[in-house]
C-alpha cells in the first residue's frame, strides 16, 4: 500500500498531541474534557 503525497507534510513526531506552550493543556482541558490515558484530548464522553 502506498501512501498519499501529502504524508511528507504530516507532523509524525511521536509527541504530536502533547501541549508546546504553557497554557495550551489548560486551553485543552477547557475545550475537551480531561485527556484520555494515551494523553490525547477526543472531545467526546466515555461511558
Amino acid at each position: 500500500m502506498s501512501l498519499p503525497a501529502e504524508m511528507d507534510q504530516v507532523d509524525v513526531h511521536p509527541d504530536v498531541h502533547r501541549a508546546t506552550e504553557d497554557d495550551e493543556e489548560q486551553v485543552l482541558r477547557g475545550l475537551y474534557g480531561e485527556p484520555d490515558p494515551d494523553g490525547i484530548y477526543r472531545g467526546e464522553e466515555v461511558s
